[in-house]
This record gives structure tokens, C-alpha cells and sequence, in this order.
């Protein structure tokens, strides 16, 4: 029993993170269809973090690459 509840309490801030986590469209603030690293910062995602999620290392991320930066919840 002990070990379930920190198990849960763990899956709940896990999910309650991701939920909060902001949509594309609501990052892309310009509306360039890219998210630059200046957008990513604004909402908190760090500069290790954005270079990390950009995978085709072009200096901004494109839709594939946040949404798979967001469900990894990093």
C-alpha cells in the first residue's frame, strides 16, 4: 500500500504537468508555423532543452519535433 500512493501521487503531477503543458499554435506567437528558440524561452522551455527537441538542428522547431518534445514531458 505505501508504495502505490507515492506511485500515484507521482502519475497525477505527471499528467497534471503535461495537461498544462501550452499547444503549438499558443507558443508560435509570430504565427510562422516554427517555434523559435526566443517563443520556447517565453514559455519556459530551456535553451538545453530546445537544442535537444531540435532534431533537424535548424534553430527552430517545427510541429513534430514540440509535440514530441511535450509527450516525452522533458
Amino acid at each position: 500500500m505505501k508504495k502505490i500512493i507515492p506511485a500515484a501521487l507521482l502519475t497525477l503531477v505527471a499528467t497534471a504537468a503535461l495537461a498544462m503543458a501550452p499547444s503549438f499554435a499558443q507558443v508560435d506567437t509570430n504565427k510562422d508555423g516554427a517555434i523559435s528558440q526566443s517563443e520556447a524561452e517565453a514559455v519556459g522551455i530551456s535553451k538545453e532543452l530546445f537544442t535537444k527537441a531540435d532534431a533537424d538542428h535548424n534553430g527552430t522547431l517545427n510541429m513534430d519535433e514540440f509535440k514530441n518534445l511535450t509527450v516525452q514531458g522533458k
